[in-house]
């Protein structure tokens, strides 16, 4: 993989190889953010079922959609 690195003033454009410590920091750089990425996905998911339980809950006490949406309307449908 390369490096294109720009000197703002003088416009001196550099092409060259990344080294091995930008390869290793890219790659933790990569993992860290399909972590973030799992731990995001973990916690919508959690919520969708927080909400599908607090629904279900509701209408097996009798609340209707439309109830449900005046009153919570995170819960409606």
């Amino acid at each position: 993989m390369s490096i294109i690195e720009i000197n703002a003033e003088t416009g001196l454009v550099i092409y060259r190889d990344m080294t091995e410590s930008e390869i290793e920091q890219k790659e933790k750089d990569n993992q860290d953010a399909i972590k973030r990425e799992n731990e995001m996905l973990s916690e919508k998911n959690l919520e969708i079922a927080t909400i599908t339980a607090a629904r279900d809950h509701a209408a097996s006490l009798g609340f209707t959609d439309a109830m449900l949406a005046v009153m919570y309307p995170n819960l409606a449908p």
